[in-house]
């Protein structure tokens, strides 16, 4: 276990080491040294598989601006997102990833959050539009470095998610709890999906480093 971990904390430091090392070129290093790590942790190849792709996805740390997100984002799929691949040292994570999968992309489908459905509009000023279906939201953001707040108009709620920019992609991550305000307020069949996203917080609410995440591309 002890020599899993290290490789683990391996794999987190070249991401400060190798700054020429591009994102996916750093996903795949990650990629192979987590998921050696994971089986000889675990014994398990599947756990391995399933811990790796988690690892993967990792949150953003780069400051993100106002220009680099303006425009209209259409949801692709969801993720959990680490904060890092130290992650994988907490038997908690690896016990509780597997089953959140399952449970986010249910909750995510029974609120009508598939790909395509959900788009997201960011503009000028700080104001922004969720429309999922025929429903539309109002928001309003603000930036913080690689932290978006979104405030939800209508229920005057503020969601902190990280916000990570990547090969085209933005990736949406935060705690389970607020995708449940987020999917509460957005969608209007918010109650069919309330059961699988209550488990989802049950799952991940003390597991430190997991986030559930949201993938656009424009």
């Amino acid at each position: 276990m002890k020599k899993a971990i290290l490789k683990v904390a391996f794999a987190t430091s070249l991401a400060f080491i190798m700054p020429s090392v591009s994102n996916a070129q750093l996903d795949n290093i990650l990629k192979s040294v987590a998921g050696t790590a994971v089986s000889k942790a675990t014994g398990n190849s599947s756990t391995a598989s399933t811990i790796t792709n988690v690892v993967t996805t990792l949150l953003g740390t780069s400051k993100v601006t106002e220009k680099s997100i303006i425009g209209t984002w259409t949801y692709q799929e969801p993720c959990i997102a680490a904060e890092s691949s130290n992650v994988l040292s907490q038997a908690a994570a690896a016990a509780a990833v597997s089953k959140a999968q399952s449970e986010l992309s249910n909750a995510l489908l029974k609120a009508g959050v598939k790909a395509g459905a959900m788009k997201i509009t960011f503009a000028e000023g700080g104001k922004a539009t969720i429309l999922l279906g025929k429903k539309k939201v109002a928001a309003t953001y603000k930036l913080d470095g690689s932290d978006l707040h979104l405030t939800l108009t209508s229920v005057k709620k503020t969601i902190k998610m990280n916000c990570k920019l990547s090969a085209g992609k933005l990736q949406l991550a935060m705690k389970a709890d607020k995708l449940l305000t987020l999917v509460n307020t957005v969608s209007s069949t918010a109650a069919a999906a309330s059961t699988s996203l209550a488990t989802l917080n049950t799952l991940l609410k003390n597991v430190d480093g997991l986030y559930v995440g949201l993938q656009f591309t424009k």
